[in-house]
Formats: C-alpha cells, structure tokens, sequence
C-alpha cells in the first residue's frame, strides 16, 4: 500500500505537470506511446490507494448525511420523555426520525429538570436487541447528566450545575435520584456525638486536648470541587447492606478534621440524612502521636468496619504504609501487614493483620524509582489549639 500510495502521488505530480507545463505537454505529443504507456503504469500502481481514499471519503459522506438525519429542531413546544422542550430545542438523536431517543438536547431557554434550570442534558442510551434477528428490539435511557448555569439548590445539595448534575432514569426516562454532582461553596456534613479524647489531640508539639461527654464534633465543611455520588449501600456477601447512601471525594489534597482527627484525601461516606458514616479511605497528612502510638504521614486510615462497630462504632484503623512502620511504646514495631485499632480516646483495641480487616496493599506506580509520598501540606492544630 506505501507502493501505491508514493505512485497516486507521483500521478497527481504528472498531471499537475502536465497542466502548468507547455515543455511536459510537447513531450507527452513527442512520444505518446512511451509516455502513455508510462502513465498507465503509474495509473496502475496508484489504484488500490485511489480506491481506498475513495471509500473513506464515501464513508465520511454517508457519516454525515447520518449525522445531519439525527438532528433536529422543534418548530413547536412538546413533552419529549420527561423533558417539556420548547420550540426551539435543538435534540441529538440516537435513532433518526425518533425524538423519544434524543441523546442530547440544548433548549432556547432555561427549563426546570429535576430542580435544575437546564440549558443542556445529556442521555445515556441503553440498547437491547432481538436474539434472532439482531436488530435493536427497544432504547431507553440509563442516565441524564443536566446542565445549567451557577450554583443550584438540589435534593438539598448545593451543586456546581456549570459542572453538570446526573440522574438515574427509569426506564421510560423519569428521573428517579440525582447520581451525581460537584458540590458547590456552602455544603456541611452533620458529625454525631462523640465522647472521649479528640483523637487529634496529640501530635507533633502538641499536648492532650479532652473532650467533655456528649461533646458534639465539629461538622466537616466540604469543599467546593468535592465529587458528591449517590449510593445504595456497601452490601456484603452475607446479603447484609450499610447504612451509607451518599459518598463524597473532595479534590485531591485536601485535608479535612474528621471527628477531630485531620486526614489527607479523605472518602467519606454518608447516610440518607447526609450524616457522617463511615470514612473508607483517607492518610495522615503528618506525623501523629495518639497515646502510645506514633504514626507517619502516609499512614492509611480508615473508620472501624462492620465487625468492630457495635462495640467500637468511633475506633479508627492505622495501617504503616508510607516506608516506616508505626511504632507502640513498650511493645515491637507495627509491620506493614498489620493495621492498629485504637479508640478516640486512645485506647489500642488490637493490633490485626490488615487484610482481616479489609486493608490490602495493591501494586502502585513507582516514579522515577521513588515512592509515592503524601504531598506536602500544612499540619493543622488539633481543634482549640489554633
């Protein structure tokens, strides 16, 4: 195919040639048979190119000619799915001719979509198909992403809606829950009552800070950029479901004071009153001194799991990872296979192997030969010690 491809170009320069030049026009009349038979040849050689320029140009013809048949323009105002459109919308089918498989649709002003006032949504079509013949046998949407302009109040989140917000549909394209959003300024996640130390209490220069019983943990202000996903619940292989219905990633270093205790990227996952439930995943951000424990920045965290939580519902777990094992004052070094359970107040439950715990260690990219640290962050004061 390179053959080919060199003698099309060598064609197009011969006939260009031939246009522009009197002396490539003389000598072509001088010696027709010599030339002809030599541009028949260069002919040729140039075809299987020609011929496969010429389908992808037909292909990219028929593309858009299919493309411009799934475009449309309402003349005049109708309920398409959900959606109430006005004259005006400009849709994006997946099926030509069928509006009721719009993709997208970008309307002439703001409608209100699942408490959105939306300038554009966006649908997930799933397509299921005859099992004799092939052919699509019915379409429906999954999901539509809305957007709009601002920051917008929905199901009691305040949403980035420039940045778009997702919802679940049933099957005939009602909106069933909002999946997805990026939270805005202004979004607070309750804490429940807590008693005992804060486990932050100790660190590096610090001293112990007590915290009265009853004492209510500050609420986690989230920052704006934060990954806000709706959730049915961690379900186990027992059948048994958690509580949590929501979980929220907030943008990569950053460092929040959960219960006290100040944690770099951490996941959070919360329940169907958008309460604090659980933290899955998060790291110290610095060193930490926690009764007679002393962890690194790096350190996995973690919140009990289920089989610690009737009896220890505010332990955490530490899990060494970043190259130095944790250290226990009196007793051997905590290894890497091993995670720590210890109270807010300090108090150490147990020392486990961490994949008893639902800790595993998974291979991670390894830069320029170093190992991923932790960035670098300003060590927050424990609470009442700024």
């Amino acid at each position: 195919m390179a053959a080919s491809f060199c003698g099309l170009a060598g064609l197009v320069c011969w006939l260009a040639m031939l246009a522009v030049s009197k002396r490539c026009r003389a000598a072509m009349r001088a010696a027709p048979i010599k030339q002809g038979v030599g541009l028949l040849l260069v002919v040729l050689l140039s075809f299987p190119s020609a011929s496969f320029l010429y389908a992808m140009w037909s292909i990219d013809q028929d593309n858009a000619r299919e493309a411009a048949a799934r475009r449309m323009t309402l003349a005049q105002a109708a309920r398409i799915g959900p959606v109430d459109m006005p004259a005006g919308t400009r849709l994006t089918l997946s099926v030509a001719g069928k509006p009721e498989t719009f993709t997208q649709a970008e309307f002439a002003y703001p409608v209100l979509i699942g408490g959105v006032l939306a300038t554009r949504v966006k649908r997930e079509i799933t397509d299921e198909y005859d099992q004799e013949s092939y052919d699509i046998s019915v379409s429906y949407p999954t999901t539509m992403a809305v957007t709009g302009a601002g920051v917008q109040q929905v199901d009691g989140w305040r949403c980035d809606a420039a940045r778009g917000v997702t919802f679940d549909t049933a099957r005939d394209g009602t909106l069933v829950r909002m999946a997805h959003c990026v939270l805005a300024q202004g979004n607070t996640v309750a804490m429940p009552v807590r008693g005992g130390k804060d486990p932050a209490a100790r660190g590096v220069g610090a001293t112990d800070l007590a915290l009265p019983p009853g004492h209510v943990a500050a609420d986690i202000a989230l920052p704006a950029g934060s990954d806000l996903r709706a959730s049915s619940g961690n379900r186990y292989v027992d059948g048994f479901t958690d509580a949590d219905r929501w979980e929220v990633e907030p943008p990569q270093g950053t460092v929040l004071r959960i219960a006290g205790l100040a944690l770099l990227d951490p996941l959070i996952r919360l329940d169907g009153e958008r309460r604090y439930f659980e933290l899955p995943s998060g790291r110290l951000p610095c060193d930490l001194v926690l009764g007679e424990m002393h962890y690194t920045a790096g350190t996995r965290v973690r919140s009990a799991p289920r089989s610690w939580r009737d009896k220890h519902p505010d332990a955490w777990v530490f899990s060494p990872w970043s190259g130095t094992p944790a250290r226990r004052d009196g007793h051997a070094d905590i290894r890497f296979d091993q995670s720590v359970l210890q109270t807010p107040d300090a108090a150490v439950l147990a020392v486990v192997n961490s994949e008893s715990i639902g800790v595993f260690r998974y291979p991670e990219l390894i830069v320029e030969g170093e190992e991923a640290k932790p960035p670098a962050v300003q060590c927050p004061a424990p609470d009442g010690m700024r």
